[in-house]
């Protein structure tokens, strides 16, 4: 638990059960009425059993752990709104086999505050902070000033977010591409006519 806090300093952590329901007390002081709440994760995990068990009620359905595979079941089919008793607005989603950065404008500087942080004392300006030489962050993992967890996941994390933005200006050349083939050939139908 310790380890999960320290990789994400700005970020409660609490951990739950839903068989005991221990935990959830922690969960409830943290619910404000008015206040929107977005349950996220694989399929399986317990997003809708712990949103039953909060709510006191059978809202959403479950069900048990898959004896052959030991997992949970991927049960969930749609997104619901449920307000609690004290109005704490809860949203459960289906469960996700995949999570991408779609828009990753300062999210990734956020996560990974420390890294940006001594990014700041880089040699080199575009330091992508994999092998350059005078790469301040680098220098803090030798030295064991940041974990190499973290900076595995940033990595990982900043190689999603290039792919991403790559893949979304390839499309919006596709796109520019196409709007160009049909303008030409709209005015080729025009000059027949």
């Amino acid at each position: 638990m310790e380890r999960l806090r320290s990789r994400i300093e700005n970020v409660s952590v609490l951990a739950i059960s839903n068989l005991s329901r221990s935990g959830y007390d922690k969960v409830q002081k943290l619910i404000e009425k008015g206040k929107s709440y977005c349950l996220l994760g694989s399929s399986g995990v317990g997003k809708s059993t712990l949103l039953n068990n909060l709510s006191g009620k059978s809202i959403m359905k479950t069900e048990a752990i898959s004896n052959s595979t030991h997992k949970g079941r991927h049960i969930t089919t749609h997104r619901e709104l449920i307000i609690l008793e004290n109005g704490g607005i809860f949203i459960d989603n289906s469960g996700m086999r995949e999570l991408g950065i779609a828009d990753g404008a300062g999210g990734l500087e956020a996560t990974f505050s420390k890294i940006t942080e001594l990014s700041q004392n880089c040699k080199y300006k575009d330091c992508s902070h994999s092998s350059e030489t005078g790469c301040a962050v680098i220098a803090a993992l030798e030295v064991g000033e940041n974990s190499s967890s973290s900076y595995e996941n940033y990595l990982k994390i900043s190689r999603e977010k290039a792919h991403f933005e790559s893949s979304a200006a390839q499309r919006r050349k596709k796109d520019k591409k196409l709007a160009k083939i049909v303008k030409n050939y709209k005015k080729e139908i025009k000059k027949r006519r």
